[in-house]
């Protein structure tokens, strides 16, 4: 679908006790990080048959600087080795949707659709939520190693800070281009044995609702 607002997200996480474990294991992140670019969110998933056949559906509320931002997300199974490589895609509604791709995909309805109809629209289609989770976040980008950067305290999880290391690609191809150079960045920096191949709503699916 050429129209797709669509790419595919390849990215690490690793887990630290503190900011001052990351900043010293990971030292690009002190000048990388912004602290004016910190967030608070929450999260809510939706379609539990999704969600175990591999996919995401998602919807997200940021807060950033006292300004509300909604999305409708949704991500494809995760294809990779070392690191996640997924196809994702996001679409804001604070303002509803107009042409939501991510409605058609679930064959949802189409045309514009006001937000406070989009939720009632995934209940519409069976789709209804099953798991929610809240942190914030401290974003960055590093020029040099071209990586965006995500610092996230989520006090639900297991792991009090997580570090997202992460690349962007247009392609299948190009994002296992990605997962290479974010594994070289992994050994470079002897982070291996911190990296949490499993992603934050599996590890909270697992740690509370797995039964």
């Amino acid at each position: 679908m050429s129209d797709t607002p669509s790419s595919f997200e390849v990215e690490i996480r690793c887990h630290f006790k503190d900011t001052v474990e990351a900043y010293s294991i990971l030292p690009f992140l002190q000048s990388s990080i912004r602290e004016e670019d910190s967030i608070s969110w929450s999260t809510r998933f939706y379609g539990l048959e999704l969600f175990h056949s591999g996919l995401l559906l998602r919807e997200a509320e940021i807060v950033q600087k006292g300004q509300i931002r909604r999305y409708l997300g949704w991500k494809g199974p995760d294809i990779g080795h070392f690191a996640n490589i997924r196809l994702e895609i996001e679409e804001e509604f604070t303002d509803g949707l107009v042409d939501s791709v991510i409605l058609k995909r679930l064959d949802g309805r189409e045309g514009p659709i006001r937000r406070g109809d989009v939720i009632h629209e995934l209940d519409r289609l069976g789709h209804r939520q099953f798991m929610s989770f809240k942190g914030t976040e401290t974003r960055g980008y590093d020029e040099t190693l071209d990586v965006k950067l995500k610092m996230m305290s989520c006090p639900v999880l297991k792991w009090p800070l997580i570090v997202e290391i992460e690349k962007t690609a247009n392609t299948e191809e190009e994002a296992f281009k990605c997962e290479k150079e974010l594994e070289k960045l992994a050994r470079r920096f002897y982070i291996e044995n911190r990296i949490l191949k499993q992603e934050p709503p599996t590890l909270l699916y697992n740690q509370f609702y797995a039964q």
